[in-house]
Order: structure tokens, then C-alpha cells, then sequence
């Protein structure tokens, strides 16, 4: 049986994939971290197209969720999946460390777009990163909007900002301690100039109470396929 087993495995590996035993150590989720703390509110920062948070509902979320998207197109794609959802609030607006009005980079590939100017690495990674056009947006701090959310015993903050997460989090320098796990997107190559590195993040986050529940692998580099390229950390509030 072991020979059959080690034969059947070794054919598997030659073809790209991986047979386990059901059980054994499988990849958690973020709904699984939301499910094991009750979350009841997502505060989805860098909504895109909504696609994070369509997911979520596919894997059996029923809260609250609160999109934020600040360019135009996707924004109005967001509306439109969000539409007949009526626990899903979508807001026309970036978030940041201070309130005012921005230009955003929109790529031709809208998941790209960013605050943040591009470093020679973003077209290299995907040329669908090329800025296509440039847009002004609104920004609005999260401490300044956060009363006026639905309010949850236990919010869930995601942030995929294209570099721009830890303006994202001094803006929410008050309301952070009321969120049961962050989950952020780190790079480990920078496409965007002035991000901070992986270390640096979680540093940030452990000086405000929020230690490193999981991780889990984003894209990796086309040059060096065994090497990361961006990473999602989730981090959860100790005590």
C-alpha cells in the first residue's frame, strides 16, 4: 500500500500537482479567520470591482460588508455587483491619512491603479500595469467615517491599496483597536515607490496590538517563479 501510495504521489508531483490527506494542515482562508472571530462587519478598503467581497459571499458571508473604491470604472462595476446586496454599502472614495482630493494612477488593468507612482518593476511584473490615465479622487480618513458604517461587534478591516495600506492605517489611528483582524496586502518586490518593506509593516502593526495570524501567497515573480512577489497578511488583535 505505502509503494502504491509513494508511486501515485511521485506521478502527481511530475504533473504539478500535490495529493493529501484530507485534513492535513489544508490552507485557511480569510473566511475561516472571519468565521473563528464572528466577524459580523468587512470594511473592504481597495474594493476594486468588488470581487473580494463577492467572494466572501459565495464562501457563506451574510454581515455587513462596506466597499471602498475611488476610481471611476470600478467603481461602477462595484455598484452595479453590489446592487441587489442589500447588507453591501459601496462608497465612492480613497481612504487615507489625511482628508482631501489626490491623483490616482489608473492602469489598464484596474486591479494596478495606485496613489503611489509605479517603480520600473510594476510593468516588468505585468505590462497591464501601464498607466493608462490619471484621475482625481476624494480621500477620506477612516477615523472620520467610521461612525457613520454599519456597526459590528466584530469588524474585519482588508486593505488592497497598491502600496498605499499604511497611509490606509495612520488614517485609522483611533477606530484600528476596534477591528478583530486586519488583513493587508505586503510586498516583498515593490512596484510602487515609498512602500514600506514586509519587516516594517509588521512592526507597524505590532506596536498597535495586532500580531501575524496568517499568510498567504499573492503572485510570484516571473523571473524567479520560486520567489514572492506580494503577499496577503492577516493579522489578529491580541487579548
Amino acid at each position: 500500500m505505502k509503494f502504491i501510495r509513494d508511486t501515485a504521489r511521485s506521478f502527481a508531483r511530475s504533473q504539478g500537482y500535490e495529493i493529501r490527506r484530507i485534513g492535513s494542515h489544508p490552507e485557511k482562508r480569510p473566511i475561516d479567520f472571519m468565521r473563528s472571530r464572528n466577524v459580523d462587519l468587512v470594511v473592504d478598503v481597495g474594493a476594486n470591482v468588488g470581487q473580494y467581497s463577492e467572494n466572501l459571499r459565495k464562501e457563506g458571508y451574510a454581515g455587513w460588508v462596506v466597499s471602498f473604491e475611488p476610481t471611476t470604472a470600478a467603481y461602477e462595476a462595484l455598484a452595479t455587483r453590489a446592487g441587489g446586496d442589500g447588507r453591501w454599502k459601496t462608497l465612492n472614495m480613497a481612504v487615507g491619512e489625511t482628508e482631501g482630493v489626490v491623483e490616482i494612477n489608473v492602469s489598464e488593468s484596474s486591479v494596478f491603479s495606485s496613489i503611489l507612482p509605479q517603480s520600473s518593476a510594476a510593468t516588468t511584473f505585468d505590462s497591464r500595469a501601464a498607466v493608462i490615465r490619471v484621475e482625481s479622487v476624494r480621500v477620506a480618513r477612516l477615523d472620520d467615517v467610521f461612525a457613520e458604517l454599519p456597526q459590528g461587534k466584530a469588524p474585519f478591516l482588508k486593505i488592497d491599496t497598491q502600496g498605499y495600506e499604511r497611509q490606509v492605517l495612520l488614517g485609522a489611528s483611533k477606530c484600528l483597536s476596534r477591528f478583530v483582524g486586519v488583513e493587508t496586502e505586503l510586498p516583498i518586490i515593490h512596484l510602487y515607490e515609498g512602500t514600506w518593506r514586509f519587516h516594517e509593516a509588521v512592526a507597524f502593526m505590532n506596536e498597535r496590538g495586532f500580531e501575524i495570524s496568517n499568510l498567504i501567497a499573492v503572485n510570484y515573480d516571473r523571473a524567479d517563479p520560486v520567489s514572492l512577489v506580494e503577499v496577503e497578511c492577516i493579522f489578529y488583535k491580541r487579548g
